[in-house]
């Protein structure tokens, strides 16, 4: 074989293996950033459990469901949570995710709209309010940890579709970190990068 022949392949060697690592060095850091988002997520599982805690004493027989309702959904959402995690937030995982986390909100609206209507606008006791609280402040954690993981996130993903590191891309199954949003609802805009609620 000619020798400006091997010089060529070489470098094209060089390049793709270069071009594989700044994959997965992108890659892995999409999924670091992940793990303060599902930090935050955590706590606020906490909250909900404890809020479903603190209004036992409040709710009557009658109204018992509603509690019961955010410990079951609260635990679920924690599952889905860790399970994304370990899966390297694949988007499937993070669909679920956002799918737990819409229904927990739902649930504690219910809840605390139960104990506005018990409590006959006194407002909730001083303990739930301060959950209330934590949650409000949690809320807004959630909000800058998964706009820190969104940026890690694209820029992974416009690797990805620059080409020719597009071929790397193809060569090394890597795939589209999916993307996620702040709504209330769940929407997947386009394959494979959805975007997800949280």
């Amino acid at each position: 074989m000619p020798i400006p022949t091997l010089v060529i392949l070489a470098v094209l060697a060089f390049w793709m293996l270069g071009a594989y690592k700044r994959l997965k060095r992108l890659r892995t850091r999409a999924h670091a950033a992940y793990a303060p988002l599902a930090s935050h997520l955590r706590q606020r599982h906490a909250v909900a459990l404890a809020l479903a805690q603190a209004a036992r004493p409040l709710l009557g027989e009658g109204h018992q469901s509603a509690a019961q309702q955010v410990v079951n959904v609260a635990k679920l959402a924690g599952r889905a949570t860790d399970e994304a995690q370990a899966r390297g937030m694949r988007g499937n995982a993070l669909q679920d995710v956002g799918a737990a986390e819409e229904s927990l909100g739902r649930v504690l609206d219910e809840l605390i709209g139960e104990l506005q209507d018990l409590t006959s606008g006194l407002g909730p006791e001083p303990a739930i309010t301060e959950l209330l609280r934590q949650r409000d402040a949690l809320q807004e954690q959630v909000h800058i940890t998964r706009l820190v993981y969104n940026r890690e996130a694209e820029r992974y993903n416009t690797a990805l579709h620059i080409f020719p590191t597009t071929v790397v891309a193809a060569l090394g199954r890597f795939k589209d970190a999916p993307l996620l949003s702040g709504h209330a609802t769940l929407r997947l805009k386009g394959a494979p990068s959805g975007t997800m609620p949280l």
